[in-house]
C-alpha cells in the first residue's frame, strides 16, 4: 500500500450546493477587473452578503444569509460608482460612441498626417475632431478613472484617460503657442481603438455564453392544462406535481414528468447536444426544456419549475462562474500594483529624455508607455477562457463548476469509476428466473411480483415491472435483508440467499447462476425461486474507456457490487484494475492513499466522500444532487463518452488560461521598454494595446472548436 498523503484536500475548494439564496445581479459600467473588484468589495460590506463579481459575465453573484432589500444592493453598487443593470445591452450602449470615435479619429489622422488633406488651419479642425473623442467617446474612460481616483486606485481606464488627456492638453498648449505639430490625432485614436477592442471583446463574450443562455431559456413560459373540459394556458411556474399537461407537436415541454401517452419522439438537443430524437414509451421520464416532435402528448408533472432538472442545471451553470478562481485573484492583485508602477515608469521615462534634451521624444515616449501598458488583456485572460469553456461544455452536456480544479487535472493520470449508474445504467432488470421447491417459474414470479409491487427498492421495481400483479398485504421491508408480505394466505419473502429446507437444490441453482444480483423467493422456509437481476452497460462506456486511455488516463473500477460482476464489467470494458465489494469508507481510503492527483467518477450518495476527496470529482447528471455538489464537473446527459470530452476540455482550458496570461504579460514586458526608448508612436501603441485584448479573446474562442 502506498503511503498516504497528508489530508490537505479534505477542505478543497468545491462549489457550494445550489442555494435558493443565490442571487444574480447585472452590473453596468464596469470596464475592467478592478471595477468588478470595487463593486465586490462594496457588496461584501453588506450584512449577510457574500459576493463575487465576475467581470466576464458582468454579473454579481450574491450568497444571502438573510433577507436584503433590492435598494440596499443598488445603493452599494452605486456607491462604488456603478449601477445595477437596466437591461439595455452593453453593445447597444457602445455602438454610438464607437461610430463617433471611428469617424472622428480617421479624419483626425488624415488632416493631421496626410499632406494631401492638409490645408491652412487644418490643425484647428483636427482639434475639433479630437474634442469629439475626448468629451464624448472617451467619457467612459474618464468617468472610470475619476472613480478610481476617488478610491485611490488606478486601472487600465486610468492609463487610457491619462494618456489621451495629456496628449490633448499638451496639443492645445502647442497650437496656442503657434506650434502646429500637435498630438491631437493621438488623443483621438487611442480611446477610439481601445473602445473598438472593448466592443470586440464584449461581442465575443456574449457569443461565448449564447449556449448557456439558450439552455436556461428553453422552458416555455406557459403550459396547457385541461380544466372543466376546456384547454387553458397557465404559467409554467404555477404547475404542481401530479398535474396533467398537454404538449403539441413542435412545442417545448414545460416541466419534468412521466409520459402518459403511448409513445413520443423527443428532441433533447438543447439539453444533451444530441441531434437524434429520443423515442420514449409510456412511463418514461421526460425533461422540461426538450421538444415534442410528433403528435400531441400527455405528461404527468413530477417536479416543479424550482426542482426540475433544468433548474438544477441552471444552478450548476451559475456556480460555474460564481466562485472566484485563484488565478483570477492573482491577476487582480498584479493589476492593482502594475498600473501605478507604469505611471511612475512613464514619469521617469519623460524625465530621462527631458534631461537628455529631447523634449519631443520625452513626451511621445511617456505617452506611449502609458498607452501600451494598459492591462486589459491581463484582466480578461482568465475569465474569458472560463466563459468560453462553460459555453462549449454546456453544448456537450458538460458543466465545469470549479475552475481551480483545472490546475490539479493537468497533473492527473488515474481516474476511478463507480460502476452502477456510471458505466452501467443502474436500472435492474430480470436476467433469468428459476422455480424451485416444486413451484413453477410462472407461479413463483406472480407471487414475488405481488410482494414487490409495494416497494421502491430497485430489485423489487424490476420484478414488479416485469410481472404486474396486485399488491400483497401486511408488507414488511427490512433494510439489507429483503421484503415480505401476505399473498392470499401465504407469507412470501424476497430476500438475499439464506438457509432453507431445500438448501442443496438452492446451492445447485446458485452455482449455475451468473455473476449478477441474486434474490430468493421463499415461503414456509422453502426456497421456491431464484431470480437473477442485472443492469445494462451504458452504450458508450467502452468507447469512453478507450478514449481515456488515449488521453493518458489509467482507469480503475471501484464498485460496491459483488466481485464477480465487477470482474465481468471490467473485462468487457478493458479495465485492468478493479475492486468489488467496496464500501463508501473503503472508496475514500483508496482515493486518499494515492500519491498523485486523481479523478473520481460517481453518481450516488455513497460516492460523495470519494468525489469530494479526489482532486477532480465528476458526477453524472441523473445521480444524487449531493454527488454533483461535491464534484468539480457534472455530466448532464449521463453519457460516459462525455467524460473524456470533459477532461480534455478541462485540460485545454487550463492550458488556454496560461497561454492568455503568457500573451498578456509577454506583451507588456516586450513593448513597454520599446515605448520607453521612443521607438513606438502613441497611436501605434494604442493599436497594439487593443490588439492584445483581441488576441486573448481570439485564443480563448479556440476552445469552441473542441468536438
Amino acid at each position: 500500500m502506498q503511503s498516504k498523503r497528508p489530508d490537505t484536500r479534505a477542505s478543497a475548494s468545491k462549489p457550494p450546493m445550489a442555494n435558493p439564496n443565490l442571487l444574480e445581479v447585472e452590473i453596468e459600467g464596469m470596464t475592467c477587473t478592478a471595477c468588478a473588484r470595487r463593486v465586490e468589495k462594496n457588496l461584501n460590506k453588506l450584512d449577510g452578503v457574500t459576493a463575487y463579481v465576475d467581470f466576464a459575465t458582468e454579473k454579481a453573484h450574491l450568497q444571502l444569509s438573510k433577507d436584503l432589500a433590492a435598494e440596499e444592493i443598488s445603493a452599494a453598487v452605486s456607491d462604488a460608482g456603478y449601477r445595477v443593470g437596466s437591461g439595455k445591452p452593453e453593445l447597444q450602449r457602445l455602438k454610438p460612441r464607437l461610430i463617433a470615435g471611428g469617424v472622428s479619429s480617421v479624419f483626425a489622422v488624415l488632416f493631421a498626417m496626410v499632406p494631401g488633406f492638409q490645408f491652412e488651419g487644418s490643425g484647428y479642425l483636427v482639434w475639433f475632431l479630437a474634442s469629439i473623442v475626448i468629451f464624448y467617446v472617451a467619457t467612459p474612460f474618464h468617468v472610470a478613472a475619476f472613480k478610481n481616483l476617488r478610491h485611490f486606485d488606478a486601472t487600465m481606464d486610468t492609463l487610457v484617460s491619462l494618456g489621451s488627456s495629456v496628449a490633448y492638453a499638451y496639443s492645445i498648449f502647442l497650437i496656442l503657442t503657434g506650434d502646429m505639430h500637435t498630438y491631437f490625432e493621438t488623443a483621438a485614436v487611442v480611446p477610439s481603438v481601445v473602445l473598438l477592442g472593448r466592443y470586440i471583446e464584449v461581442r465575443a463574450r456574449r457569443s461565448a455564453t449564447d449556449s448557456v443562455r439558450a439552455l436556461l431559456s428553453a422552458v416555455p413560459d406557459s403550459a396547457t392544462l385541461e380544466v372543466d373540459g376546456k384547454r387553458v394556458q397557465v404559467p409554467t411556474a404555477s404547475l404542481k406535481k401530479q398535474a396533467i399537461i398537454y404538449v403539441a407537436a413542435g412545442e417545448a415541454i414545460p416541466a419534468d414528468g412521466l409520459l402518459l401517452s403511448a409513445a413520443a419522439s423527443i428532441d433533447a438537443s438543447t439539453l444533451t447536444g444530441e441531434t437524434l430524437p429520443v423515442e420514449l414509451r409510456t412511463g418514461d421520464q421526460v425533461t422540461g426544456g426538450t421538444t415534442n416532435l410528433q403528435g400531441e402528448i400527455q405528461v404527468q408533472v413530477t417536479a416543479t419549475s424550482q426542482t426540475s432538472r433544468l433548474s438544477r442545471i441552471a444552478d450548476l451553470v451559475r456556480e460555474a462562474t460564481a466562485t472566484k478562481t485563484k488565478l483570477a485573484s492573482l491577476t487582480d492583485s498584479i493589476s492593482k500594483i502594475f498600473v501605478p508602477a507604469v505611471i511612475v515608469f512613464a514619469i521617469a521615462t519623460y524625465l530621462v529624455w527631458f534631461f537628455l534634451g529631447e523634449q519631443q521624444i520625452a513626451f511621445q515616449a511617456a505617452i506611449s508607455v502609458i498607452v501600451i501598458a494598459c492591462p486589459c488583456a491581463l484582466g480578461i485572460a482568465v475569465p474569458m477562457s472560463l466563459v468560453v469553456a462553460t459555453g462549449t461544455g454546456t453544448k456537450k452536456a458538460v458543466v465545469i463548476r470549479n475552475a481551480d480544479a483545472l490546475s490539479l487535472l493537468a497533473k492527473t493520470k488515474r481516474i476511478f469509476f463507480d460502476k452502477t449508474g456510471t458505466l452501467t445504467d443502474g436500472k435492474l432488470a430480470i436476467v433469468s428466473a428459476t422455480g424451485l421447491g416444486g413451484s413453477s417459474t410462472e407461479n413463483m414470479l406472480e407471487l414475488a411480483a405481488s410482494v414487490a409491487a409495494t416497494s421502491n427498492h430497485p430489485a423489487s421495481r424490476a420484478i414488479a415491472q416485469a410481472f404486474p400483479a396486485n399488491g400483497a398485504l401486511d408488507v414488511v421491508e427490512t433494510a439489507g435483508r429483503g421484503i415480505s408480505g401476505l399473498v392470499g394466505e401465504i407469507l412470501v419473502s424476497i430476500e438475499k440467499p439464506g438457509t432453507y429446507q431445500n438448501q442443496q437444490e438452492l446451492e445447485s441453482a446458485l452455482a449455475s447462476a451468473g455473476p449478477n444480483t441474486l434474490v430468493v423467493v421463499a415461503w414456509e422456509n422453502w426456497a421456491h425461486g431464484l431470480i437473477e437481476l442485472s443492469d445494462s452497460m451504458r452504450p458508450n462506456a467502452r468507447a469512453a474507456i478507450t478514449a481515456l486511455g488515449q488521453l493518458g488516463f489509467q482507469p480503475f473500477l471501484l464498485s460496491g457490487d459483488n466481485p464477480q460482476r465487477v470482474a465481468v464489467i471490467a473485462s468487457e470494458l478493458g479495465i485492468e484494475d478493479f475492486q468489488g465489494s467496496t464500501s463508501p469508507e473503503q472508496k475514500l481510503e483508496i482515493i486518499a492513499s494515492q500519491e498523485l492527483p486523481v479523478a473520481m467518477v460517481g453518481d450516488g450518495i455513497n460516492d460523495v466522500a470519494a468525489l469530494a476527496r479526489a482532486e477532480v470529482g465528476i458526477a453524472m447528471g441523473s445521480g444524487a444532487y449531493a454527488a454533483q455538489a461535491a464534484s468539480a464537473i457534472t455530466i448532464l446527459d449521463d453519457d460516459p463518452l462525455a467524460i473524456p470530452f470533459a477532461l480534455n476540455l478541462a485540460r485545454r482550458t487550463y492550458r488556454n488560461i496560461w497561454q492568455n496570461l503568457g500573451w498578456a504579460f509577454g506583451y507588456n514586458l516586450v513593448l513597454i521598454p520599446v515605448a520607453a526608448l521612443g521607438l513606438l508612436n502613441p497611436m501605434l501603441a494604442g493599436v497594439a494595446m487593443a490588439f492584445s485584448s483581441v488576441s486573448v479573446v481570439a485564443n480563448s474562442l479556440r476552445l469552441r472548436n473542441l468536438g
